[in-house]
């Protein structure tokens, strides 16, 4: 059903603007970050914001090409592929693409059941592993990994949807998963109340051979007792997220919503807790050109945008 790109009309007379934000599947950090991004963008006069649940990152770019009034989260190393048509980008139309501002980071979780026995990456040899489900950037990210430590076609990988993973763990069909959010993760909180895990750890040499394959990744730390039975900060990678819409939103509209969404972080923390890290200059880790609606409101802020992004 193609719920974008509507004009309505409200009980009083005005002009409505419907808009689509897509982010995540129902259940995780972003999906609850979306929600309270919708009633930010809903405090400027005449626009409506419902949110869609999305099968990932990838599905969100690749809709992009066809859709109006449409808000989406992605990594900004699909955006990079997206940009240069390599797969599963490889049919282009990519260039109305535009970056509104940056969101909290995809922080990697490497998730396995305690009682596995694997303690180290290179252990899942021969496991059962979920990739972050079919279609997200984190899929895409685990499988970057499991090839810098020798593993290509060496882990079992089934194709299923992250939620169908977490059952599989915790009903010990799979030793574990993997998933790319903010932590603390919803997802993760759920699993450690019932089933204690472990989180595994990319060494710095591997982490040196994945940023040669993919600059966009960063190191970062897990800090102890996030979650419970994690009593060590845990090495791993982080990747940036951003908001995007296309170029055919009008530029006063995109203005409009980016002061909302600058202006009422709050509703953004309310809705999770990582909100509250949001850095208004990570806009400048977009790739694609920042939406000159947004420009001008990051100009009147003294954000420095990219000359590549402008």
């Amino acid at each position: 059903v193609m719920l974008c790109g509507i004009l309505g009309w409200s009980a009083d007379g005005l002009a409505q603007t419907r808009l689509v934000v897509k982010s995540a599947r129902a259940g995780t950090s972003y999906y609850a970050l979306a929600i309270g991004t919708s009633k930010a963008l809903m405090t400027v006069q005449g626009v409506e914001a419902s949110v869609e649940e999305s099968l990932g990152s990838v599905a969100n770019v690749k809709e992009a090409r066809t859709r109006s009034n449409y808000l989406f989260t992605s990594t900004s190393d699909l955006i990079a592929q997206a940009m240069k048509k390599t797969k599963p980008f490889d049919e282009g139309g990519y260039e109305r693409i535009r970056t509104l501002w940056a969101f909290p980071g995809v922080v990697m979780h490497w998730v396995v059941r305690q009682d596995s026995g694997v303690t180290v990456i290179r252990e899942l040899q021969g496991k059962r592993f979920i990739a972050g489900g079919i279609g997200t950037a984190t899929e895409r990210l685990t499988k970057l990994v499991l090839n810098v430590y020798g593993l290509e076609g060496k882990v079992d990988l089934p194709a299923v949807d992250l939620k169908e993973g977490v059952d599989a763990v915790a009903n010990r069909r799979a030793v574990g998963f993997s998933t790319g959010s903010p932590f603390p993760t919803p997802m993760v909180m759920e699993l450690v109340a019932t089933t204690p895990v472990r989180l595994l750890e990319i060494g710095d040499a591997e982490y040196k051979k994945l940023s040669e394959v993919d600059p966009t990744y960063s190191p970062t730390v897990i800090p102890a007792d996030t979650y419970k039975g994690v009593s060590t900060d845990v090495r791993t990678v982080a990747s940036p997220v951003l908001m995007y819409t296309t170029e055919d939103m009008p530029d006063e509209l995109a203005y409009k919503l980016t002061k909302a969404f600058w202006e009422n972080r709050k509703l953004i923390a309310d809705a999770h807790a990582t909100g509250k890290g949001l850095d208004i200059a990570g806009v400048r880790y977009g790739v694609a050109k920042v939406h000159p609606g947004a420009q001008r409101y990051y100009k009147e802020k003294g954000v420095e945008i990219p000359a590549s992004m402008r």
